[in-house]
């Protein structure tokens, strides 16, 4: 008797669907230049502007020096390039930040306390120096200023989401907003000299008791009456 012999139910597995998908040339471009911005914040936080070289970037990154010269023509475009890359990871974690803050928290007090809390963060304060620097740096300063304008729009913006009421019915909205961000840098500055400085918290303080009455709706006016004559 012929023993007919059974194919085996086990599938053959697709050798084709088992293969990982090619990255295409422009997602190993854009994987290499995210390696290369993040190698700049690194670089920054840990040797300063200063110290900072194409050639210590490159190596941390990976790649060839050449390489780097491929992504950004200067490097101040690269020095450009890595704050623009480094804003909206703050601005996510600081709008989670604010957040995570108890219901019944004062808005206003978390979110002067949740921005000076970013300033404090060393890949904001690398980035402060890069904009120290460029009061000397005519090239990094033009680079800067193409990135500060969108970031400075995209921190209104968040002011808005956080105090919508408010952006809608006060036209100085704006106004004090821009004021609350100068008067935050501006002590971070001040801040990297005198990191543990008391004064510090009464600034925030001050400043949220500032833009709580700024922010508060105005009180009706009493209507005068005339004396009699």
């Amino acid at each position: 008797m012929l023993r007919v012999k059974m194919a085996s139910k086990t599938p053959t597995p697709d050798r084709k669907a088992a293969r990982p998908a090619r990255r295409t040339q422009q997602e190993r471009r854009e994987t290499t230049r995210r390696k290369l911005l993040d190698a700049t914040i690194e670089t920054l936080v840990e040797l300063g502007h200063a110290r900072l070289t194409t050639v210590e970037v490159a190596k941390r990154a990976g790649v060839s020096q050449g390489a780097l010269f491929t992504h950004f023509d200067t490097k101040e475009e690269l020095l450009a390039a890595a704050v623009e890359h480094l804003f909206p990871r703050l601005i996510q974690d600081y709008l989670a930040g604010v957040g995570a803050r108890p219901a019944g928290k004062d808005r206003i007090a978390s979110a002067v306390d949740m921005l000076w809390a970013a300033y404090q963060r060393p890949e904001l304060q690398a980035a402060i120096e890069l904009y120290v620097a460029a009061r000397t740096d005519a090239e990094l300063r033009v680079a800067l200023a193409a990135v500060d304008g969108p970031h400075r729009e995209n921190m209104h913006r968040v002011a808005r989401e956080l105090f919508p009421d408010v952006a809608s019915a006060s036209p100085e909205f704006h106004s004090v907003v821009e004021l609350a961000l100068d008067a935050v840098q501006g002590a971070a500055v001040g801040g990297s000299a005198r990191p543990n400085d008391p004064a510090h918290r009464g600034m925030l303080d001050a400043l949220t008791r500032f833009m709580r009455s700024a922010f508060s709706p105005p009180t009706p006016q009493r209507a005068r009456t005339r004396p009699r004559s």
